[in-house]
């Protein structure tokens, strides 16, 4: 750089030799290539002193370069990183970034990359002139492959050695929206019909290649389309979580229980220029204990026969349109009336869910002859009051989230508020009395078969031999006629139960012999009673049978001697007494108390014992 400078008498000094030196003024550079005189003083008017310091200024000017090394200004060995456009075709440009060393004006270097990109996969993308260090891309970019290539730019002189500090080349990608959304794969969801509006069903996300945090990658959700279409959209999804939500609480999956929507993801936030991708949602509808049992009739009727028992009545059919075989389809009976002396019981077939009816005790026409039940039926599952119960979750949902539906969202209101699967529900109503299905049933008088009255017939007899002959005749129980109450006809005997064998019974009159002489002391007898049945059986296929009971009342005698129960007692030398024990077999008035005598014969030392 020039500069011009104008000399004063002040830029001169006068040498005792009559000489003059020229002195560089302060501020003067020592490059300087002229100086300007645009001043002297009439002291120097002669040409030849004008020519002397014409001379004097130029020597001071050669010296000072002579003297002076040229100092030059470092340029910047760092460079800004340079940005290219994915998809653009470069390969066409002499040169997409520059490296360069100030070196380069003194000696000869050469220029090389090393990094990703260069001489590292992918190989050669960048190459850079070793001459003029111009750096070309050989191929398109894509920024989903690579979105910042960082490469080292070298300097070195032609002996190998560096010239400069590798220099950092960074060459950054940037995004266009050639990417479109992806759903991966069909999102499933469940929800409880009947659920509230707001009721959170699932959730959707779609991936987007371009770059995260633009609006190339910003993606916006739809549905597009339900099916069944029925009468309008059941669902809503929120625009940019992708979240869906039970639109109206008319759920219903006895009228559809399984919806497919079809839903779009759109980038660009969902403008009309963004990639479009398509995705399925399925939703089953869950079944709740919505709809009540009810019976195929409002009343019923049925007959049983007299003097039966653990017989099935009839088959009540419960109605539930409620998924089968579940708690909400399955039903539960109840007799609510006309069953005070438990003669019914009822229960459920849980493969027909019938319920099934049976007479547990006998009746008799004579005293009963129509009953009236009443039944109720509800489900196992109690049933749902108005809504599904919920579980409760916040909708989450940003102030500035769109959604796409036409549903107003009252913020603060209860518009978004708790709710995944089954809504939060309304308050539940006072139970209800069950609905009461009258049963009428009637006894059929039959032919009622033999009876015996008394049902146990007692019957005293004696042990005593002199009292009692072997066999004789000691009773006759016939059977009455249960509808007349006279002596059965038609019908026979025979022995049932005989443990000792004591008895026979005459088949057709009904007396009873003693065959064997009865022992009180048996241990067939109970408190000394010995008891056996005697069976009456009527002519017809099958036969009528009547059960009557044999009690022999064995009355005791005497035919038992007392016994000791010991017959040896030992005896210490300091001991003077022994107690003797006996026993009887008999009852207790042919027993104790006993009188005991010392038998002299037999006894030694019969004066020494005395009871």
């Amino acid at each position: 750089m020039s500069q011009s400078h104008t000399l004063s008498e002040m830029d001169f000094s006068h040498r005792s030799s009559s000489s003059f030196k020229a002195r560089r003024p302060e501020g003067l550079r020592r490059d300087s290539t002229a100086v300007l005189l645009t001043m002297a003083r009439p002291a120097f008017a002669a040409i030849g002193l004008l020519l002397l310091l014409t001379l004097l200024i130029f020597e001071a000017e050669v010296e000072a370069r002579r003297r002076v090394r040229p100092q030059r200004r470092k340029r910047e060995w760092i460079l800004p990183p340079t940005k290219l456009v994915e998809n653009v075709d470069y390969t066409k440009k002499e040169f997409v970034a520059k490296i360069r060393s100030d070196k380069d004006d003194m000696d000869s270097v050469v220029y090389s990359l090393t990094g990703a990109g260069a001489d590292s996969p992918p190989y050669n993308l960048f190459v850079v002139n070793s001459t003029t260090g111009n750096v070309r891309v050989t191929d398109i970019l894509d920024r989903e492959k690579c979105a910042m290539y960082l490469l080292t730019g070298i300097a070195r002189h032609k002996n190998g050695s560096l010239a400069e500090t590798d220099i950092d080349l960074r060459i950054r990608v940037i995004d266009q929206n050639d990417n479109p959304p992806i759903f991966d794969r069909t999102f499933t969801g469940s929800v409880n019909e009947s659920s509230t509006t707001d009721t959170f069903v699932t959730e959707v996300f779609a991936v987007d290649g371009d770059e995260e945090g633009t609006i190339n990658a910003k993606i916006a959700y739809a549905i597009v389309k339900q099916d069944p279409e029925e009468d309008g959209m059941k669902f809503y999804i929120a625009k940019n979580s992708g979240k869906i939500f039970v639109k109206e609480q008319t759920l219903d999956r006895e009228v559809v229980d399984f919806y497919t929507l079809i839903i779009t993801a759109t980038d660009l936030d969902g403008a009309a220029s963004g990639n479009v991708a398509t995705g399925t949602v399925e939703i089953k509808v869950l079944d709740i204990n919505d709809n009540p049992p009810r019976l195929e009739k409002e009343m019923y009727s049925a007959s049983i026969d007299e003097n039966v028992a653990d017989v099935e009545v009839m088959r009540i059919k419960a109605l539930d349109d409620d998924i089968a075989k579940t708690d909400n389809w399955l039903a539960n009976f109840k007799i609510l009336k006309g069953n005070e002396d438990g003669l019914f019981t009822i229960e459920t077939d849980p493969e027909t869910n019938e319920g099934i009816l049976k007479l547990v005790k006998p009746i008799d026409y004579e005293k009963l002859k129509n009953l009236d039940l009443d039944l109720s039926v509800e489900n196992v599952a109690p049933l749902a009051s108005g809504t599904a119960p919920g579980a409760g979750l916040d909708l989450d949902l940003d102030l500035d989230t769109d959604i796409d539906a036409d549903v107003d969202l009252d913020l603060e209101g209860p518009g978004v508020g708790p709710g995944v699967g089954p809504g939060k529900g309304k308050k539940k109503p006072k139970k209800k009395k069950p609905k009461s299905y009258p049963i009428k049933i009637k006894v059929n008088d039959l032919p009622d078969g033999p009876t015996f009255s008394p049902t146990v017939k007692p019957v005293p007899v004696s042990e005593d031999p002199e009292e009692l002959e072997i066999p004789s005749v000691i009773a006759s129980f016939p059977a009455l006629d249960g509808d007349t109450g006279e002596l059965a006809e038609n019908v026979r005997y025979a022995k049932g139960y005989d443990p000792d064998n004591w008895l026979s019974i005459d088949e057709k009159t009904a007396e009873i012999k003693l065959i064997k002489r009865p022992d009180r002391e048996s241990k067939h007898l109970i408190d000394g009673v010995y008891y056996a049945k005697i069976l009456c059986l009527t002519q017809d296929i099958p036969p009528k049978t009547a059960t009557g009971t044999i009690a022999l009342n064995v009355q005791d005698s005497n035919d038992h001697c007392p016994r000791l129960t010991s017959t040896y007692e030992s005896l210490c030398t300091d001991q003077k007494s022994v107690n003797v024990t006996a026993i009887d077999e008999d009852d207790h008035n042919n027993g104790a108390p006993f009188e005991f005598v010392i038998i002299p014969e037999g006894t030694k030392e019969t004066g020494s014992w005395n009871m």
